[in-house]
């Protein structure tokens, strides 16, 4: 049965209903979108409310024309596996590179059933094209405390590699080497009772098929749409276990997607309440830092920094996502294009690049030399954004600036609580202090807690995690305040913010190349 093309179909999921077939049957007495029927799970049993009896790998197949959808229907809806509890414990304990530590906080009370989601969302494009993503969901089947219904928890995972293989949700050998901090952000979570679901973003399911340009790194309303799609996604399955209230999380990368999220909740409609933001290191800088780096190419070569990188993620997808199919690479040397191209189709994080290391030792290497001339300097605070009339510049400027919009609004009233710790490799004590900045000055109500251990960037979130699913407990089921474990609070400087010391003692200013705005 094609469910797209039947109208009575489109009828029943225009009225916020989701399902497989059974829930577009044929029949009179077909089953309602969303209720799972006679014989489907009751209200509040963490099971989905529809049918979920579609393949693994058609959630990530091309599902056609989606335009009818409303945002946040479930296109497909595939079983992957049950997990016991103690199969969640060896994952958060294994360590596979010396990055990582294994999961140290409370023991996990639940198990989850996992399942696989194709969800109707927007792209980040100036005509909201209708997009879709893949996801994977955990329901626990012991819910925290006994209490039902619980709040829609939507995790956003950490950079991946932006190729359709790399989707955190396909668990690809290719993206094992960050595979651990994924686990370490959502794992605590449904272990420790609530229900999650971890969007892969539009533009990983049916990689470079038509009209489905890759997921654009740090486009705020791109990444943004798919995340707040993601929980009408997740309420969707579970109508009657979950409530109003939607809590983001985060790391890195996801810490940024998280804050994007809450950027534009107000003008995107979550269809409830965003009622805690919980992210980890979050990279929530300035995104004209992918240009201001060319302008240091001895700082950031490919070896010393993943910065470089994204650089090139940003660039590519942008384009493809804003300019059209085939525009990624207009930025790059013609000699480098493919290699470019091929590092973006085929790359997930890793320890080493040869392929792109092969193209070049930085970011400078593989840009054209009259984009690094025009914009690397004004993409820094010296040069306070002048292109000196070069459009290009200005174009790429501007798209930067969009992408690290204002917390205003009722944005800048939810709970914030920001993990950061000490030996932090990868966004840097002078590129947190950027962050903690401008959170301070958009008057949000952030709370930070510092890891006086040196964990680092991934460690940050096996030692802290179950402390965030008890923050996430206070502010949403009136729990109590968790206990202080490895949170320490900053000691704010002379503007109220919190403020990094290095080991000296002496305070730690934002990086001079980022802008704040």
């Amino acid at each position: 049965m094609n469910r797209l093309a039947l109208a009575s179909c489109l009828m029943l999921l225009a009225g916020g209903a989701t399902g497989g077939v059974a829930a577009c049957s044929s029949s009179s007495s077909g089953t309602s979108p969303g209720d799972g029927g006679a014989d489907g799970p009751a209200a509040g049993s963490f099971l989905p409310e529809i049918d979920c009896t579609d393949t693994l790998d058609s959630v990530y197949a091309d599902p056609g024309d989606v335009t009818a959808w409303p945002k946040g229907a479930i296109i497909k809806c595939a079983k992957d596996q049950d997990l016991s509890i103690a199969d969640m414990t060896a994952a958060v304990d294994v360590v596979d590179d010396a990055g990582d530590l294994s999961y140290t906080g409370k023991p996990f009370t639940s198990g989850a059933h996992v399942y696989r989601v194709l969800y109707r969302t927007e792209r980040g494009d100036p005509a909201s094209t209708p997009g879709y993503s893949s996801a994977i969901v955990f329901l626990p089947d012991t819910p925290r405390s006994g209490t039902t219904p619980l709040p829609i928890v939507v995790a956003a995972h950490g950079s991946f590699g932006q190729a359709g293989k790399c989707a955190p949700s396909k668990s690809d050998p290719a993206s094992q080497y960050v595979r651990e901090d994924f686990q370490h952000l959502v794992y605590p979570m449904v272990g420790l009772g609530y229900p999650v679901i971890a969007p892969d973003l539009a533009g990983y399911a049916n990689y470079g098929g038509a009209g489905n340009p890759p997921s654009a790194y740090d486009d705020v309303a791109d990444v943004g749409k798919s995340n707040l799609d993601g929980a009408r996604a997740l309420r969707k399955l579970i109508p009657g276990s979950v409530t109003q209230q939607i809590v983001l999380t985060g790391h890195s990368q996801g810490g940024y997607t998280a804050l994007a999220t809450l950027a534009l909740s107000d003008s995107y409609g979550a269809d409830g309440t965003i009622a805690a933001v919980a992210v980890y290191a979050p990279i929530w800088l300035s995104q004209r830092v992918w240009a201001a780096i060319l302008l240091a190419p001895g700082s950031y070569s490919f070896a010393q920094s993943s910065v470089g990188k994204a650089s090139v993620w940003y660039h590519y997808t942008h384009a493809e996502l804003l300019d059209g199919p085939g525009h990624g690479v207009d930025l790059f040397q013609p000699s480098k294009q493919a290699a470019v191209k091929a590092f973006v189709d085929n790359d997930c994080w890793s320890a080493t690049y040869p392929d792109l290391y092969a193209a070049g030792s930085s970011a400078n290497d593989l840009f054209l030399d009259t984009y690094v001339k025009a914009i690397a300097l004004p993409a820094t605070p010296a040069g306070g954004g002048n292109c000196n009339g070069d459009a290009t510049c200005q174009k790429w400027l501007d798209r930067m600036t969009a992408d690290w919009p204002h917390l205003t609004g009722n944005a800048a009233k939810v709970p914030i609580l920001v993990w950061y710790a000490n030996n932090d490799t990868t966004v840097t004590p002078d590129a947190m202090q950027c962050v903690f900045n401008r959170l301070t000055s958009d008057g949000t109500s952030a709370q930070v807690c510092y890891d006086t251990d040196p964990v680092g960037h991934t460690g940050s979130i096996a030692e802290n995690a179950d402390y965030v699913a008890d923050w996430v407990a206070q502010k949403t089921l009136g729990g109590p305040a968790p206990a202080a474990g490895h949170c320490t609070a900053l000691a704010a400087n002379d503007a109220g913010v919190p403020q990094i010391v290095d080991g000296t003692g002496k305070p730690v200013a934002c990086n001079q190349l980022l802008s704040n705005q």
